[in-house]
């Protein structure tokens, strides 16, 4: 990891240290706070359906009956995330600032988790509280800040940072919304009156939200190993982007009433594209495929 001077590689450092803390003392306060209201919106919003003498409404009550509980358990997942990863962060701050390259990885994955977290909580937010400020942003912020200054910071050309910021948006943007449409596939697979079977379109479920986190599992840790500018990294973008792409696709075929599993498709379909090609991969690891050995031998 190249950084300009030693006075560019202390700033950086110390930003992802004041970041860390930040995430650690806030994010469970943030959660905390935004979860009773987002909670008691829903349950209300679900009693709304129930007392409806329209069938549609009465059977949304159902499909979303259960997700009050999906959420008390979601957000915390995420806030448990952050904190781990402000942790990780404060205990590799020296091999970072020494410029090891799984120090650089595991930093990018670590900021990662509190933006993709928000990300996540945003939706819910968006879908049931939408008044006052939403300040799962500054989650997102005290994510992002170090996440592009990272990137931004070392000593590279203007192309190679172009790429870098690129790339390593388009991941951090499908793990958060390939998870966030896995989760909403998997509510309506546990919520739907219908099961234990899988009545009309809903076996397109599977596709949303298995298929749909192998992916997103992928595309999370490429982030590591891109940061680690290992090769390994390529190949988990190129699976997790191709994976998802598909299983996004796929599940708005089968029962898609709504745009995002279309734009979740078409961000797979960008990490595909932009891993192969050649220019932009060339840029993205220092590993080289290791020759043949002769014939015979």
């Amino acid at each position: 990891m190249q950084h300009p001077s030693a006075s560019v590689r202390s700033a950086v450092t110390i930003l992802i240290v004041i970041a860390a803390i930040l995430i650690i003392v806030f994010e469970p306060l943030i959660v905390k706070g935004v979860m009773p209201k987002l909670i008691a919106n829903q349950q209300a919003r679900i009693e709304q359906f129930s007392a409806s003498d329209d069938p549609e409404l009465q059977l949304k009550a159902k499909l979303i009956g259960k997700t009050p509980e999906h959420v008390s358990w979601a957000y915390p997942l995420w806030m448990a995330l952050g904190i781990f990863a402000g942790i990780v962060v404060l205990v590799i701050a020296r091999d970072f600032y020494e410029g090891k390259m799984w120090a650089r990885g595991l930093a990018l994955l670590a900021f990662a988790m509190p933006a993709m977290g928000a990300a996540y909580m945003f939706v819910p937010w968006i879908n049931f509280v939408h008044e006052g400020f939403p300040t799962v942003v500054i989650i997102a912020l005290l994510g992002l800040v170090p996440y592009f200054t990272i990137l931004l910071a070392e000593k590279a050309d203007g192309a190679q940072k172009t790429i870098n910021a690129i790339v390593f948006l388009f991941l951090g943007v499908q793990g958060a919304h390939s998870f966030t449409n896995g989760f909403a596939s998997m509510r309506f697979q546990w919520m739907h009156p219908g099961r234990p079977a899988w009545p009309g379109n809903l076996w397109g479920t599977w596709l949303g939200t298995q298929v749909m986190w192998l992916g997103t599992i992928c595309v999370i840790l490429s982030i590591l190993y891109l940061g680690m500018r290992k090769r390994s990294g390529w190949y988990l973008a190129l699976i997790g982007g191709g994976t998802t792409m598909v299983a996004n696709y796929y599940t708005h075929i089968v029962r898609g009433t709504t745009s995002d599993y279309i734009l979740g498709g078409t961000f797979g379909l960008i990490i595909v594209v932009l891993m192969l090609i050649p220019a932009i991969r060339d840029r993205l690891y220092d590993e080289t495929e290791p020759e043949a050995a002769p014939a015979g031998v």
